[in-house]
This record gives C-alpha cells, structure tokens and sequence, in this order.
C-alpha cells in the first residue's frame, strides 16, 4: 500500500486527536479511506465500521503527510514543524472518533468506485416515471 498510518494523536479529544498518514509513493488519495472498527464483548475484531472517511481525490507526493482530524474545518495545506508538505482533512464531527474505553482499530483501505447509480430522491418520483 502507498499510504501508511503512522500513529493516532490525543486520542479521545476531539478538538485534538487526528490520524497522521505518510504517502510511500506518489498517490491519488481518493482511493484511500480510513475506518474505525471496534472489538465485540469476545475481544475479537468486529465487522462493524462506525465512522468511515474517504478522501477526495487529490495527488499528492511521495514522503508527503496527511492529517485527518476529527474535528470541522476545511482541508488545507501546511507545513509540519520540519517544514514538510502536511495536507490537512477534517471528519467533520464534534464527538471524538477514538474513543472507547476498549480497544478500538484504525483502518486504512484502498478503495475504487466500479459503479455508481443516482437514487431518486423520494419514492413518489420513481412511481410516476
């Protein structure tokens, strides 16, 4: 994979916390989501993906870093304190993601869209076609 997680910031704040990624190669970060997943009552890893974030479609370099936060805000781009490239993305909530008291995962997919179909926006519309 061409992007890496490095590590989960403050965690359980979510004015503060953020996951902090590191591109491997030059990539399209739309093909890229981060999910939260959790652990069942058995300690054993869930099916269940309670926030998902995929990114826009942006190209970014090489050795570049990214930083979704939690919190609002509009994407950006930055310097990190070593003067690196840093693209900032906000998930856009005001409860933090990393939260629980038990264990919870990060998860980095690579992602395509293969098909997409428009939904009508109310059942009545699609009844009188």
């Amino acid at each position: 994979m061409s992007l890496k997680i490095n590590a989960i910031h403050n965690h359980g704040d979510a004015k503060e916390e953020y996951v902090f990624l590191q591109a491997t190669a030059d990539i399209d970060l739309g093909n890229y989501a981060v999910v939260d997943r959790t652990f069942n009552k058995d300690g054993k890893l869930s099916n269940v993906h309670r926030h998902y974030f995929r990114f826009p479609t942006k190209l970014i370099k090489k050795g570049d870093y990214v930083s979704l936060r939690t919190s609002e805000g509009k994407p950006e781009v930055g310097k990190t304190k070593d003067d690196e490239p840093i693209h900032r993305f906000y998930w856009g909530s005001k409860a933090p993601i990393w939260n629980d008291a038990n264990t919870e995962q990060a998860e980095l997919l690579k992602v395509a869209t293969v098909e997409y179909k428009n939904v009508p926006a109310t059942v009545q519309s699609v009844a009188k076609k």
